[in-house]
């Protein structure tokens, strides 16, 4: 990203109506810093002033699959499925004190697990030194 200042010249397919994009033009401001502001500038004069993410917006828009697939951040994580059943007592239109129960699946990133479930273990067992209650898990 740019943080200083920039001018560019957009080039007219028909070469009549060049004209000029401005980022960063005034250092002090942070409302125009880091290329949040874009000025454009016309042949007759006229300025114009469009936030950086309705450019990118329309990029987007205009993009073919893969530019907007590269525009768009990705990570790739590996997840852990986790089925239960999930009980609820009711108290109305349905018996008094009569448990229903529903199945849900539940994805959960490994990461997450790793996290809450490893640092919550007594250090022993993070070492991988257990007496067999609960299994072996190396950090």
């Amino acid at each position: 990203m740019l943080t200083e200042y920039e001018k560019f010249r957009f080039l007219d397919k028909a070469n009549k109506n060049t004209f000029f994009a401005e980022v960063n033009w005034e250092p002090e401001n942070e409302l125009i810093n880091k290329c949040q502001l874009f000025k454009f500038t016309f042949p007759d004069g006229k300025v114009s002033f469009v936030e950086r993410k309705h450019l990118l917006e329309m990029l987007f828009a205009c993009g073919r699959p893969e530019d907007q697939r590269n525009m768009i951040p990705q990570t790739l994580e590996t997840i852990h499925h986790y089925k239960t059943t999930l009980g609820i007592t009711a108290n109305r239109d349905i018996h008094k004190g009569e448990a229903i129960n529903f199945p849900i699946d539940l994805s959960i990133p490994c990461s997450a697990l790793r996290q809450d479930v490893i640092d919550k273990l007594p250090k022993e067992y993070k070492r991988g030194v257990g007496n067999g209650k609960l299994p072996l898990i190396e950090p």
